[in-house]
């Protein structure tokens, strides 16, 4: 009886020992968590280390002069019908003056790994001709599918051409997020306004708004300041893209190149997208979240009219609003000018179709 006593109690200790092991091991391993945690803080705090598809473009695009009468801008992957690469042909931006040869154009892809530049099969399309000038893009079609270039060039037979024009990135995952992009115009002046600039980054960020496209060549430094504050502590991604023409054209070209470049980056980061100048914001017609508003919204495929209301301020005088705890100048005009604001709309742009109609939709664009 002793015998099986005393063997009782030495299986028990050994048990006991081995459970106080393990439970030491996982105490250690939980420990140190803690302490990590007590020194980096929460992941709660570090949103942007969650960002799926950030863009990764070190080296920003900008206009080039491919040859006389032809500029380039950027170049992105598309997909086309039968075709399951990752990039079976890329679109490059241009601005075509006076319709030179441009059937002639050869092109080829700079693809990592690869000695040699790799030939593709030429090809363009005119997207707008106005005033002597027209928006295009410039195509090559590539017979390595699940080759992604990193850059493309143009040129003609006898004529290497030195330009090597950036290709995007693929994104990782298809973003198909009710979240929004919103794309802020270059100014018709050299600089853009700073604090109407600072002050709709942050309204629409305020509103849930987490992805902005800047095209413009100078920021100031407070901007920049702000901006880097800004993506630290919450979700936002403010990228820049330099936009400066060196040739003149009108309004209406610029506008659908800026459209379709936003329409790419679109893919990168949202599923609509919407293009406003620095003074114009995004008002939602109810509730104060525009992720939710688009979620209840029925929006169609393609572009969604939203009706531009423009709020005025000409006196000294004016009434103010009095709901501001803080001078915020954008939305302190009251005044609301019927007659300027009649048939002025933007498109707030839903990926993923072709175009339907002009549907309204919930929300209201403001501009002062």
């Amino acid at each position: 009886m002793k015998k099986f006593t005393k063997c009782t109690f030495m299986i028990a200790a050994v048990v006991s020992t081995l459970l106080f092991c393990v439970y030491k091991l996982r105490y250690d391993r939980l420990y140190h968590v803690m302490q990590v945690l007590e020194v980096f803080g929460t992941p709660s705090d570090f949103h942007s280390c969650e960002r799926k598809n950030e863009d990764i473009d070190l080296v920003p695009p900008t206009w080039l002069q491919l040859e006389p009468g032809v500029q380039v801008y950027s170049g992105q992957c598309v997909k086309l019908p039968g075709e399951d690469g990752a990039c079976p042909q890329v679109d490059v931006l241009a601005i075509i003056k006076e319709n030179p040869d441009i059937d002639s154009l050869l092109c080829k892809f700079w693809i990592e790994g690869s000695t040699q530049p790799i030939l593709g099969t030429f090809s363009h399309r005119v997207l707008m001709t106005e005033k002597g000038h027209s928006s295009a893009f410039l195509s090559c079609q590539s017979k390595y599918v699940t080759k992604v270039p990193f850059g493309i060039s143009f040129f003609r037979k006898q004529e290497e051409s030195p330009a090597v024009i950036p290709v995007s990135s693929v994104p990782d995952l298809p973003v198909n997020s009710p979240t929004i992009l919103t794309c802020i115009r270059p100014t018709s002046g050299s600089l853009m306004a700073p604090s109407m600039l600072t002050e709709s980054i942050l309204f629409h960020s305020m509103i849930g708004v987490t992805r902005f496209i800047l095209y413009a060549n100078v920021l100031p430094h407070s901007f920049q300041s702000i901006v880097a504050k800004l993506e630290i502590k919450t979700q936002v991604q403010v990228q820049v893209r330099p936009w400066h023409l060196s040739t003149e054209v009108s309004a209406n070209i610029e506008n659908s190149l800026l459209d379709q470049d936003c329409y790419a980056q679109s893919k990168l980061h949202a599923l609509h997208y919407i293009l406003l100048r620095e003074n114009q914001i995004l008002m939602p017609a109810t509730g104060s979240n525009l992720t939710q508003t688009l979620n209840a919204s029925l929006l169609e495929p393609g572009p969604n009219q939203l009706k531009v209301r423009r709020f005025c301020s000409e006196y000294p005088n004016d009434k103010k609003t009095a709901y501001l705890t803080r001078p915020v100048s954008i939305l302190q005009s009251t005044y609301y000018h019927k007659n300027m604001s009649a048939n002025v709309t933007r498109n707030l742009v839903r990926r993923g179709g072709v175009t339907v109609g002009g549907k309204s939709a919930p929300p209201a664009n403001k501009q002062t």
